[in-house]
């Protein structure tokens, strides 16, 4: 900040406590913080998240079609939450109570270990219960890594309607753990 400025707020003892964080009164943290500012208007880092957001949503929203046990796909940006349901299929309904029953949520966890191991891409269960996967890639994804999300998820979702296959073949160790919790 300007010295005039500064002067003004943290002038003197009385008032040096008004403003204050360990990393913040420095201008190595006053420049980086100016810096990414400048980065993130430049290269339009925010209007990149809300477009490739808004195409990922929409481009997984389309395998709602063709994946039964995907039911919603909802975000802002790419704060991306996609939820999973019990499928119709009845071998594949009795593989999914059984993983269900040892601990609700573990699907979720199986198609998150698959596209970690199968394709690279990091995801999280949305938390403890809930058949979610939270999917949150970098600001600055592009066409490319959109089109690479969605044909992952695709791929492991066509995987998940084969019983037993490499989906399903994770839940095994999975569903001991979840009995022995």
């Amino acid at each position: 900040m300007r010295r005039d400025l500064h002067e003004k707020v943290m002038g003197g003892l009385e008032r040096s406590a008004i403003h204050s964080s360990t990393f913040s009164q420095n201008d190595m943290a006053m420049a980086a913080g100016l810096a990414t500012l400048h980065v993130l208007d430049e290269e339009k880092v925010v209007e990149n998240a809300a477009n490739m957001g808004e195409k990922l949503i929409s481009e997984l929203t389309r395998l709602k079609g063709k994946h039964d046990m995907l039911i919603d796909v909802r975000g802002k940006g790419l704060m991306i939450g996609i939820e999973f349901g019990p499928p119709k299929p009845l071998n594949l309904k009795a593989a999914w109570a059984a993983v269900e029953t040892a601990k609700k949520g573990l699907f979720t966890q199986l198609v998150v270990m698959t596209l970690i191991k199968d394709h690279h891409i990091l995801t999280q269960v949305g938390g403890p219960g809930v058949n979610i996967n939270k999917l949150l890639p970098p600001l600055i994804i592009g066409e490319a890594e959109v089109k690479m999300i969605v044909d992952a998820f695709d791929d492991v979702l066509t995987a998940t309607q084969k019983f037993p296959g490499r989906v399903w073949g994770l839940s095994t160790e999975l569903v001991k753990e979840a009995l022995r919790s």
